[in-house]
């Protein structure tokens, strides 16, 4: 995932000093030249070292604070099976989504829809407790193609809302609301497995697969965090499936 973009400290721009004559006066004496140098190299310096605090909080979220680390972990397994003519023509249940909950880390949030950015890149909600949804993908609930949801694991100290989803087992349940036909509706996904990624070796087509049957992939970042670049170095994707198989438990639509 994209790393938080860099803020660029500006420092003021250099003021008047050193000598200077008026209405013919004698040049002031070099020691008080420095007089009005010496305070403003200061207040430079101070400003530089804040203006450098700054980029470092930026690029880093947890500068200053406890880096969390997520394990790397795998478990599970994950739903690799390509769709069939018949998954193609099944009863279409899937959703707009607007919210998630994940009961087994005691995660909620809100669900944004989000594209990508001009390198490609998923481009996640800044604000680490709502979470977006790949509007180019699968819904949530489709018989077709892989569904994805994605949040930082962190920003700025906030921890985020899918920040503990490498903790998942298979069996945990995902509950996705949204709206079917101007109605609302609430499906739930069975957890099957979750995956650690090197970013360096991310397969992409594999997890953001659109030919598979139906199935969510919950992404964020994990792994070792690299203060010199103020990111982390894996991804952690959770999969699931509807629960029960095909159709799953889906709450009637309702105003």
């Amino acid at each position: 995932m994209n790393p938080p973009p860099r803020l660029r400290g500006l420092l003021p721009a250099r003021s008047g000093g050193g000598h200077r004559r008026a209405g013919g006066r004698r040049p002031m004496p070099i020691a008080s030249a420095y007089d009005g140098w010496v305070p403003f190299l200061c207040v430079l310096a101070a400003i530089a070292l804040l203006a450098t605090s700054a980029i470092t909080w930026v690029t880093a979220p947890n500068w200053g604070l406890h880096n969390v680390i997520a394990a790397p972990r795998t478990v599970g397994t994950v739903p690799l099976t390509k769709a069939s003519p018949v998954d193609a023509h099944a009863p279409d249940i899937s959703i707009s989504p607007y919210s998630i909950e994940v009961p087994a880390i005691k995660a909620q949030a809100p669900i944004l829809e989000i594209g990508t950015t001009a390198d490609r890149e998923l481009e996640p909600p800044q604000d680490p407790t709502k979470v977006g949804w790949w509007k180019y993908g699968a819904k949530p609930g489709a018989t077709v193609g892989t569904a994805v949801i994605t949040g930082h694991i962190n920003y700025a100290g906030v921890a985020g809302a899918l920040g503990e989803i490498g903790r998942l087992n298979p069996g945990d349940k995902i509950i996705v609301h949204g709206m079917r036909n101007g109605k609302r509706a609430t499906l739930t996904f069975t957890v099957t497995g979750v995956q650690t990624y090197s970013k360096q070796k991310l397969p992409w087509a594999e997890i953001f697969d659109q030919q598979v049957a139906g199935r969510l992939a919950l992404i964020t970042c994990g792994g070792p965090f690299d203060q010199s670049t103020g990111n982390y170095l894996d991804n952690i994707v959770a999969y699931g499936v509807l629960a029960g198989g095909s159709g799953g438990p889906v709450t009637p639509a309702h105003d």
